[in-house]
């Protein structure tokens, strides 16, 4: 009887060591975290998963194109996966053999919706977020000041780690945005639509290392 307990205990302490040590390999997000989540990218620096197909308020079954990460100096502050609809996927198909524009400005124009997830790697105040998402030129004053409020009431006080919230682009000019699975706001300016695209999609994007993965 005892051999029979003894032995039961060491195939549920075994079976404990092998689940903490998938998940630790999941959260590293290196090789081992890639392979084990089939239907996901993982971003590297910070071990977040981003499903390779993603329903947002502007559009269903959207297609991730892309993840990195948000540095500030070596802190990783969060990552970020970005995601396009069809017609946008169909665009980078039909401009894929011009030279004429890079694929981060055929994505930036086309007509189809797009979807940043923004996912945190360490906490960040409300006011924080709101004032790196208005730092952004050729946008009227009073446009970003109203922009920057709807970001601080609706995240309401601190993104925690592991918490995410989305920005959202249906062309021409509507912005939507989340926070915590939660719809938090929405607003219609064609330079606020384009500015912040730019955030992550220009020549002076916050994630070059999305641009990268993007090839762009």
């Amino acid at each position: 009887m005892a051999k029979s307990v003894s032995g039961s205990l060491g195939l549920l302490v075994g079976a404990i060591v092998m689940a903490i040590s998938y998940w630790v390999a999941l959260n590293r997000g290196g090789d081992a975290g890639s392979e084990a989540l089939a239907g996901f990218r993982v971003d590297d620096a910070t071990g977040f998963a981003f499903p390779l197909e993603q329903s947002f308020q502007v559009g269903k079954k959207m297609i991730l194109l892309g993840v990195g990460t948000r540095k500030k100096a070596i802190l990783n502050v969060y990552s970020v996966g970005f995601y396009g609809s069809k017609p946008v996927v169909k665009a980078l198909n039909v401009d894929q053999s011009s030279a004429l524009s890079s694929k981060c400005e055929t994505i930036v124009n086309a007509k189809g919706a797009k979807a940043a997830q923004l996912t945190f790697q360490m906490g960040l105040n409300a006011e924080k977020m709101a004032e790196a998402l208005t730092n952004i030129d050729g946008v009227e004053t009073s446009i970003k000041d109203a922009f920057g409020k709807m970001i601080m009431e609706g995240i309401g006080g601190k993104l925690k780690k592991g918490e995410s919230m989305t920005l959202e682009w249906k062309f021409p000019n509507l912005i939507v945005a989340t926070a915590r699975g939660k719809p938090i706001g929405e607003m219609k300016d064609k330079n606020l639509y384009q500015g912040l695209l730019n955030v992550y999609l220009g020549p002076k994007s916050v994630s070059p290392s999305l641009k990268q993965d993007m090839q762009c």
